[in-house]
């Protein structure tokens, strides 16, 4: 990796000493040092995601260049540098992010001793897996298990007075043992994941990652945003208008297929596309609708108009925009719920995607002809984005797949006019679903 730049360095010491908006009402921690550890943790990571019922894991790294590393391969989860081993900072951590169970890949020590002893204190199983060498002696009393790669590490640790039945041999999270290992770690883990209590209501988290909602809600909050209203397409017939009345409309969601050659030869009225990524691969650039997740999209874009899913949400955004982006421009926006409840939280047990809301909108214009292309479901064998050969393609921890196809498949069955989906993944589960009829395609 390259070495981290002046302004990764200050936000890594910012974020250490409590200086952040990260937050989850409740999380399962995996602390690595570098990316050799998450990658050889990564079906136990896969293995969490499924087994606890939260919205996203938190991953930390003593190692600046590492979280930057993470940020860009898991943008769905809390990445965050560990708390200084300052009690303040420590308690800070811990109240805005919640962990109920922490694994460590590979050591303990990074952690400092202030974390060890608040977790110990407030009974956060900690489980050191792929241990290689004897932990610090200091820090063995607070783990709650250890899996150590051999047999001799492990009767290194028993001979430290550590009782064996907190002792696993697991061999080595690496590419040459990574079945039997990842195995047998997620079997001692198992007891202990098990035992974590279900969130209220057996709902999964929804809570925002990040505290700009909380100010949403202020009256300082709804009045810089009240300010900033002037520009806001209130109905689906205003949205038509602004549109210019689009026949046909081109929604590209962000999967490999968002790059298909054909579609450079498709006529279109209204390009629809979702956050920035595309905005680098110089395909496709000039969109006339641009669907928000990510907080970084309005900084970046020009010249379109900006779709929410909710009210909360576009008043977060438009926050941020004003008061952490340092933009004084006034965004151009439509709103979903404000025209429709469908996709509303509690409507769905997971977060609708902002490709099922570019869907929905462009069917509530009722044009002429839809082309689908982008939305692949994390199921293109290529990955997740055109050109990228990062292996992770998991569905992301605060959606659902299920969620998304039944979303699709009512949106897509109301639609009286014609519907070409380019990608496969989309095309086969919604004609496994009878939505449509899998030959339409292009």
């Amino acid at each position: 990796m390259q070495s981290a730049s002046a302004y990764e360095r200050l936000t890594f010491l910012r974020r250490r000493s409590g200086i952040y908006l990260n937050r989850a009402r409740r999380s399962v921690w995996v602390h690595g040092r570098d990316p050799a550890d998450f990658d050889a943790a990564r079906p136990l990571l896969q293995w969490l995601r499924s087994a606890v019922t939260t919205d996203r894991l938190l991953l930390t790294s003593g190692r600046t260049r590492t979280c930057t590393w993470l940020a860009a391969r898991y943008p769905n989860d809390n990445v965050l540098p560990p708390p200084f081993n300052v009690k303040l900072f420590v308690n800070r951590f811990f109240r805005q992010l919640q962990p109920l169970l922490i694994v460590c890949v590979g050591s303990v020590e990074p952690l400092g001793r202030m974390t060890l002893q608040h977790a110990y204190r407030h009974g956060v199983p900690l489980m050191l897996v792929d241990a290689a060498t004897l932990p610090p002696p200091a820090t063995l009393r607070y783990l709650h298990l250890i899996c150590a790669r051999t047999p001799e590490v492990a009767a290194r640790i028993v001979a430290r007075g550590v009782p064996r039945d907190r002792i696993r041999v697991s061999g080595a999270l690496d590419a040459a043992m990574a079945g039997d290992a990842v195995r047998r770690t997620i079997e001692a883990l198992g007891p202990a994941v098990a035992a974590m209590p279900d969130p209220a209501g057996g709902m999964i988290d929804r809570t925002a990652p990040r505290r700009m909602d909380q100010l949403a809600r202020t009256p300082l909050g709804r009045l810089v945003v009240a300010t900033r209203r002037g520009r806001q397409v209130k109905s689906v017939e205003a949205l038509r208008r602004r549109l210019g009345q689009p026949e046909t409309i081109l929604c590209l969601g962000n999967g490999p297929s968002c790059e298909d050659p054909r579609l450079l030869n498709l006529h279109y009225d209204a390009l629809f596309r979702v956050n920035w990524r595309w905005l680098e691969r110089g395909m496709l650039t000039r969109p006339n609708m641009v669907f928000v997740g990510d907080l970084r999209t309005t900084a970046r874009l020009h010249g379109c108009i900006f779709g929410f899913r909710t009210i909360a949400w576009e008043s977060e955004v438009l926050l941020r925009h004003l008061l952490l982006n340092g933009r004084v421009r006034r965004l151009e926006y439509f709103t979903y719920e404000r025209v429709s409840p469908f996709l509303n939280d509690g409507a769905w047990p997971a977060h609708p995607t902002n490709g099922a809301v570019m869907v929905a909108t462009a069917v509530a214009l009722q044009p002429r002809r839809l082309i689908l292309a982008g939305i692949d479901l994390y199921l293109d064998p290529r990955g997740r984005y055109p050109g990228d050969a990062r292996p992770e393609n998991d569905f992301p921890q605060m959606h659902s797949r299920e969620v998304e196809l039944a979303i699709l498949d009512q949106v897509l069955t109301s639609f009286g006019g014609e519907t070409l989906i380019v990608n496969e993944p989309l095309r086969t589960a919604l004609a496994e679903r009878r939505a449509i009829s899998p030959s339409v395609a292009i």
